[in-house]
């Protein structure tokens, strides 16, 4: 049975107004520069204040749980001076905090507490917003202690709480209360689940991170409300939320969530099943491994190398003569032209990272399959594939013109490749493109026809 989609991450909220805008280094010894100048016993409620600043920004930089320590015993020290009787918002701001670095930490039960104080002392001294943020918090702690029930009821008061949004701010509130509901939702409710991403993408920044989030849960939810109640358009449309996920979650700026988004697409596109769709899952699962280190994300890399050995198995019993490239090459000849460019860019995109043996042994299978393929397959082929290398470093158009005129002295039609080789370079490039190309490849031994 294919599995349904990869979860995402939940997304929680720190207190309304942070205080720290820009957590980096220099913000963090800026800020415990000024901590170190105010008296404690002087002024100890600006000492408070800033601690409770310092303490945000050293945990939006932690690595490792064992980290958080120092920064909750700082804001221990912040909230016995600014304590719930004499400052309940600001305690309650400490409190949260010390709730997220508990959470951060894996110790869900212990920020669970200290959200559930931090949203009692809220519902007295805070605006609606603030409360909300602090039912948010509750609300996905209950999500990750398995608690979906009571985390529904939370997660309503604080939308209730919202209503309308009014401001970015608000909206982003919004947002992540609907994609934590939408957590909750999917333990038995998938159909729920899909209401409430939608609901997310309507009011959270089309390009934020958030969106992209919200995009992969709506498509996770898709596959898993088809899963129980088969819907073709379903899963097109589960489809249709990954690739918009994968548009805001590139692998530069999110690789991990990129990566799981790739295998979750892979995994719609071989549950449907049309012509090219498993070749696509391939490509996607491929490109899902390169992202997941082994030895840091050992249960995702597992999962995709299990899809992968699972879709190339099947498609081997379709088709036992051809390989992974093959089977590429198959769908890049038949796909459209805005597709094939698509997957082309992808594929070599990627490869350009690999060291310089690997990469020509990737560019090397490339064209060979190339080659394998009808005229008019290769020549509609060699055009985007000529386009997406002016695009590159020089390192890879000077492997895949190598690579071009060893794949042609392979073949026996080699002199007719080399004619649609040429043609393709003076249709599709420009002249210093044309002469730089030519030139490349005059170096590997090509005669031009």
């Amino acid at each position: 049975m294919i599995r349904a989609a990869l979860p995402i991450q939940r997304l929680g909220v720190q207190p309304l107004h942070p205080a720290v805008e820009n957590s980096s280094d220099r913000a963090v010894v800026s800020l415990e520069a000024e901590l170190a100048a105010v008296n404690m016993s002087a002024e100890p409620e600006r000492w408070a204040r800033t601690a409770y600043r310092v303490a945000l920004a050293r945990s939006e930089s932690i690595d490792r749980p064992d980290q958080f320590a120092a920064v909750l015993g700082l804001l221990e020290r912040a909230g016995r001076i600014l304590g719930p009787a004499r400052s309940p918002l600001e305690h309650s701001r400490i409190l949260t905090a010390a709730a997220n670095c508990h959470r951060a930490a894996g110790r869900a039960d212990q920020a669970l507490e200290l959200f559930q104080k931090a949203t009692e002392l809220t519902e007295k001294s805070a605006e609606p917003a603030e409360r909300a943020a602090s039912l948010i918090n509750t609300g996905l702690t209950y999500v990750e202690l398995g608690h979906p029930e009571r985390a529904v009821e939370v997660l309503d008061q604080a939308i209730d709480l919202l209503g309308l949004p009014t401001s970015a701010e608000r909206a982003r509130l919004l947002g992540a209360a609907h994609l934590n509901r939408a957590q909750a939702h999917s333990f038995e409710s998938p159909d729920r689940a899909v209401n409430d991403y939608e609901a997310a993408l309507k009011v959270l920044e089309p390009g934020s991170p958030q969106a992209g989030m919200a995009a992969h849960g709506l498509g996770a939810a898709l596959l898993e409300a088809d899963q129980r109640n088969a819907a073709p358009e379903r899963i097109d449309r589960a489809i249709e939320a990954f690739g918009r996920s994968l548009a805001i979650l590139t692998p530069r700026s999110q690789p991990l969530r990129h990566g799981m988004a790739r295998h979750s697409i892979a995994l719609a596109y071989e549950r449907r099943d049309q012509p090219g769709d498993l070749a696509r899952a391939l490509h996607d699962l491929e490109a899902a491994m390169t992202l997941f280190d082994p030895r840091l994300h050992k249960q995702h890399w597992e999962r995709a190398a299990v899809a992968l050995a699972r879709v190339e198995r099947e498609l081997d019993q379709r088709d036992g003569r051809l390989g992974r490239m093959g089977h590429l090459m198959n769908l890049l000849s038949v796909a459209s032209e805005q597709e094939r460019r698509t997957l082309i860019r992808d594929r070599l995109v990627r490869v350009a990272s690999f060291a310089a043996v690997r990469l020509r042994a990737e560019i090397d299978a490339m064209t060979s399959e190339m080659c394998r393929l009808n005229t008019s397959g290769y020549r509609s082929l060699l055009a985007d594939f000529l386009t997406v290398l002016m695009e590159l470093p020089d390192v890879v158009l000077r492997s895949a013109c190598a690579s071009l005129v060893l794949a042609h002295s392979r073949v026996p039609d080699g002199q007719e490749r080399d004619v649609l080789l040429d043609e393709s370079i003076h249709t599709t490039l420009f002249g210093p493109q044309r002469v730089k190309v030519r030139d490349l490849l005059r170096c590997n031994g090509w005669n031009r026809p």
